[in-house]
């Protein structure tokens, strides 16, 4: 129990939900004891241990029960059943307006917010230059924070919640209103974190920055725990899950001779693959200048990526895309067809494509994991579309490490660089 930061057991959040106002009433002056309600569960059961220094992801669909789980851990809310142990300082960036007050400053809400988390004046005095200097919102520290910006907002909340050095830090979701920029600095600050050995359970629909940031995670569904791993498992289940709820998954043979070993293909294609049966993939290989089949590719090698489809019913339009994964499961490298403006149009039921991407080696050297996907558009401007077969392992390589010298990062971005010699 000594390394534990965390623990639930058999946590229950229920509410009582009632079809009419009147019936709360009623239910209370009834000599019976007749109900009118029904019991909804926010959150049943949950059970899971998180050790200090781990950082915990949290997934699952608006109402699965993630923001009611962090309430609880951090004491806002009582649990209906069960207990949660902590062990720690906490420290939490819940949902936007959580533990502050609108109508003070914002140098009053950093004392309010940290008297809320349980941090006396004294504490937040020695800290107070750091939060300023990190929110970075100048003169709107001294005006009421309901004149502020949800960017302006988050910035301050994000500074209280990460500068008072807490042994356990909790986001929730938060840092999707804020630009770009303070998104890097917050990310930049909370790896800080992570390194001096803080425990971080980080909330977000960003799968990327779940898997980059978080070891293990938590899948919510409906206020149960669907499955706690690694994160990138988590992250393929969950996608899994997305797509099943909105279309029906037929399962079809895709024994085709438009390659000959495509047994293989099959067999690897298998892993948590999702369809609709519309059209499928029936290969794809990593193919050298030559057209043979290669599992190593040399950095700056020129490579195929080739794509075997076929068609089930007709459709106006079909986009074909891939993701490069390193072995952590974070993207380093995606492209589709929608951005290069190459859809497959006025497809008819039986039509069979070779899709060959052609691009040079630019990865560090590691071992890489290609997903491939095909969908049909249906909102381009805000990247909706319908999954028709996604794969989440179509094939794998190894790049081989770079000969003249050592990369850092993991993708080399090709420079022109000028140099001009200025005169004295």
């Amino acid at each position: 129990m000594s390394d534990i930061a965390v623990k639930t057991e058999n946590l229950s959040k229920s509410y009582k939900l009632y079809k009419n106002p009147i019936d709360r009433l009623k239910e209370s002056l009834n000599p019976f004891r007749k109900k009118y309600h029904h019991d909804f569960f926010a959150l049943k059961n949950i059970n899971f241990e998180i050790k200090k220094g781990e950082t915990i992801g949290i997934i699952g669909k608006n109402g699965s029960g993630k923001s009611t789980l962090l309430k609880i851990i951090t004491k806002i809310l009582t649990p209906t059943k069960g207990h949660v142990i902590t062990k720690g300082k906490i420290s939490a960036l819940l949902e936007l307006g959580a533990g502050f007050n609108p109508e003070l400053s914002g140098m009053e809400n950093i004392y309010f917010n940290g008297a809320i988390m349980g941090y006396t004046k004294e504490e937040i005095d020695k800290k107070l230059s750091n939060i300023i200097a990190f929110a970075d919102i100048g003169e709107f520290i001294e005006q009421p924070i309901k004149t502020y910006s949800s960017g302006m907002f988050v910035r301050l909340a994000f500074a209280v919640a990460t500068n008072v050095d807490p042994e356990i830090l909790i986001i929730d979701e938060a840092l999707s209103v804020g630009d770009m920029f303070f998104q890097a600095k917050c990310m930049a600050k909370m790896k800080k974190m992570i390194n001096k050995g803080i425990t971080l359970i980080f909330v977000s629909h960003d799968t990327g920055a779940i898997k980059s940031i978080c070891q293990k995670s938590i899948l919510l569904d409906e206020g149960t725990i669907v499955d706690f791993d690694k994160s990138d498992k988590i992250v393929e289940k969950y996608f899994s899950m997305k797509v099943q709820n909105n279309q029906k998954t037929i399962h079809i043979q895709t024994k085709h001779k438009i390659f000959s070993n495509s047994d293989q293909f099959i067999k690897r294609a298998s892993y948590q693959r999702i369809q609709n049966g519309m059209a499928n993939f029936i290969n794809v290989q990593l193919l050298d200048e030559n057209e043979n089949v290669i599992q190593h590719a040399e950095y700056e090698q020129n490579v195929i990526l080739r794509m075997a489809l076929q068609i089930n019913n007709d459709m106006e339009k079909l986009a074909y895309g891939y993701h490069i994964r390193d072995k952590n499961g974070v993207d380093v490298v995606y492209s589709d067809s929608i951005i290069e403006d190459k859809n497959l149009l006025n497809l008819k039921k039986g039509n069979k494509y070779i899709i060959d991407w052609k691009f040079k080696n630019s990865l560090i050297h590691g071992i890489y994991n290609i997903a491939c996907v095909l969908s049909i558009p249906i909102d381009t401007a805000s990247s909706k579309v319908d999954f028709v077969d996604f794969i989440p392992i179509a094939t794998q390589f190894k790049t081989e490490p770079r000969k003249k010298s050592y990369l850092y990062g993991n993708v080399h971005w090709n420079n022109i660089i000028n140099i001009q010699e200025i005169s004295s």
